[in-house]
């Protein structure tokens, strides 16, 4: 097969909004009025400040409004906060990783990059599995997720690590990245026979951003979303990007969380959009309230420490309710993204296996040596903060009594032990 190789570039880091509590938006900012517009703000506004005022605005003057704060604010509040300034390949790739074309858009090309099984051919129809890499929709690379894209393609399937576009690189929202993913998936189901893969057997992954990516694939409306103008020129509409199965790493799957860091208003305001123009086009990519009895099987991988475990558990609650299959697995102090190293991959990735024997999208054979990956200095750092100041949800009593009254079993792994 035609495509190109691939290099190696810096590690993905994952980035939330690092702000917390009532700290502000900008550390320090100007403060002349933009197009003699006076803002409100006495020296630069926190998050919920931001909120009540953007949500308060009336319809006259609005517009202008909101584009004086992003030229007095908005606009630095996104280059305080970028952390990837340059476009970078792969991180991690081998000599049996190639690259295709998929998209074109506006700001850049995007491309997939895929791991092949040892004995594949043309001719072939195995399942595949779609990994998009996190990074808050900011930042990141199509190398994270290759451990487990070596795995599964030794297990006998066709692997596919799509770019999308992030705001760091590419000044837009989320939305932007979900249309990329409906692009993607319809790309590779059309070249399904190219790539030797059933169109029927595909299951979309990811993790946190990634994870979102993967959970708005099972229940977008895509013709919703065509009709609002946020469709590839190239898409398919014919082609569903609908997978057979979901597999969720530490997933974000509701936009309107009360208790999530960032909200619909500072991600529009920081591209100098109103956030009701986006409003009802967010509500139709917010995974948890487009599930319906007719969703794809899911499995759900996060830990107790996670930013995002209070809309992760409801996943679970609602998929439940609704007759739907999915597999949880919740693990007690774990933080955001634990499963990228050993000793977690290895149990993580033996999980998500499992879960796709059960569905009928892997073969129980061939048994393949799980992945291993030993944590880098620079991440383990990360991950050290991470676990000395993330709250752990499972101590708080009404997440306790919540997973207890709908029976989450919590896994009382430690994230520190050598052992499984």
């Amino acid at each position: 097969m035609n495509g190109f190789h691939c290099g190696a570039a810096e590690r993905t880091r994952w980035l939330w909004l690092s702000l917390s509590g009532g700290a502000v938006l900008l550390a320090a900012t100007a403060h002349q009025p933009a197009r003699g517009q006076q803002l409100p703000f006495q020296g630069p506004p926190s998050r919920q400040e931001v909120r009540r005022w953007v949500n308060n605005l009336p319809a006259e003057g609005r517009k202008e409004a909101i584009r004086a704060f992003y030229e007095q604010y908005g606009a630095k509040m996104a280059e305080g906060l970028a952390r990837q300034r340059h476009y970078q390949l792969p991180a991690e790739v081998d000599d049996d990783t190639h690259g295709f074309l998929f998209k074109r858009t506006p700001q850049r090309e995007l491309n997939v990059f895929v791991d092949y099984p040892g004995d594949w051919k043309r001719t072939d129809r195995r399942p595949a599995i779609v990994f998009w890499h996190g990074g808050g929709f900011t930042q990141g690379n199509a190398g994270q997720f290759f451990a487990q894209a070596n795995y599964f393609a030794a297990r006998g399937a066709v692997c596919f690590r799509p770019e999308y576009r992030i705001r760091d690189l590419d000044g837009t929202m989320p939305h932007a990245a979900i249309e990329d993913g409906i692009s993607a998936m319809r790309w590779i189901k059309k070249n399904a026979d190219r790539f030797g893969i059933d169109p029927e057997r595909i299951a979309a992954g990811g993790g946190s951003a990634g994870g979102c990516m993967a959970a708005v694939m099972g229940t977008v409306d895509a013709e919703k979303m065509a009709a609002a103008g946020f469709v590839g020129r190239d898409d398919d509409r014919a082609i569903s990007p609908r997978p057979a199965a979901m597999i969720l790493y530490n997933p974000f799957v509701d936009f309107f969380e009360p208790l999530n860091i960032r909200h619909l208003e500072e991600e529009a305001l920081m591209s100098g959009e109103d956030p009701e123009d986006y409003r009802e086009l967010y509500h139709a990519i917010s995974a948890i309230e487009n599930l319906n009895e007719d969703s794809p099987p899911s499995i759900i991988l996060f830990g107790t420490r996670d930013a995002f475990y209070p809309q992760q558990i409801r996943w679970i609650v609602k998929c439940r309710e609704l007759g739907l299959t999915v597999r949880d697995y919740v693990y007690k102090n774990e933080v955001h993204s634990w499963y990228n190293n050993s000793p977690h991959l290895e149990y993580t990735t033996e999980n998500v296996d499992k879960f796709l024997v059960e569905i009928g999208l892997l073969e129980a054979e061939p048994k393949v040596e799980p992945p291993h990956k030993p944590i880098s200095p620079g991440r383990a750092g990360i991950q050290k903060e991470k676990y000395d100041r993330k709250t752990d949800w499972d101590e708080q009593q009404r997440f306790r009594r919540y997973a207890e009254e709908h029976q989450i079993n919590v896994i009382p792994f430690k994230h520190d032990e050598e052992e499984r």
